[in-house]
């Protein structure tokens, strides 16, 4: 059985720089590595991420429930599709930027969604297929987002919604600090309930050091 490992963490974390830096050295190492980005991965996947991202709705917002939806569609196409095929296959490390974990800390905890109900919907997508360990690249908003590159301070006063704006095409860096507070918390609660699938690595530090404690694991 394959080795499936996900990154998780807020925005501007770097968790895609590791995602590669791991995969670079397990190839070096002579490991098969499959390297996965939600949503996307699939065709299908693909089409959802460029509807989340793009400005087809002229006007109409997108609300928590249908982006809850939205991310589970291409997770369970992901799934069903490519993910459980390639759990059966031997030596393959398997590494997501980003599953079913961004879906609750992100729509549940961010969007303020039920999270018996998130629980239930990614448990569907998934068919209860989780990582064997996930990586918690932990960073402060603050942090975050300047590394990001998001320089809205006026929305850092204030909270609503967390509604991607009327063109559809709000980036998740783009909401107010209190909203990535809440994807932090969801997170680290998510950490603390499975401290054996978790690992939370001090996103802080040189991207170096990271890795260190990464590969350590």
């Amino acid at each position: 059985m394959a080795l499936f490992i996900s990154f998780e963490g807020g925005e501007g974390s770097g968790k895609s720089t590791q995602v590669d830096r791991l995969t670079d050295k397990l190839a070096q190492a002579g490991v098969p590595t499959l390297k996965l980005h939600e949503p996307g991965s699939t065709k299908l996947g693909l089409h959802i991420r460029g509807l989340l991202k793009g400005r087809p709705w002229r006007g109409e917002t997108i609300s928590p429930e249908a982006e809850l939806f939205l991310f589970a569609a291409s997770r369970a196409q992901l799934v069903t599709k490519l993910l459980e095929k390639k759990m059966q296959e031997k030596r393959l490390v398997i590494i997501a930027d980003r599953y079913a974990d961004s879906t609750t800390a992100y729509q549940g905890y961010g969007r303020r969604l039920p999270i018996d109900l998130v629980n239930a919907t990614n448990e569907l997508a998934t068919n209860g297929l989780m990582p064997h360990r996930t990586f918690l690249l932990d960073l402060t908003p603050e942090e975050g987002l300047r590394r990001a590159g998001s320089d809205k301070r006026e929305l850092f006063d204030t909270d609503h919604d967390g509604r991607l704006d009327e063109e559809g095409s709000r980036r998740f860096e783009e909401e107010p600090r209190a909203f990535h507070e809440r994807v932090r918390k969801g997170y680290l609660t998510l950490a603390e309930s499975e401290p054996d699938r978790w690992a939370i690595v001090d996103a802080s530090q040189h991207e170096d050091s990271v890795f260190e404690s990464i590969w350590g694991h």
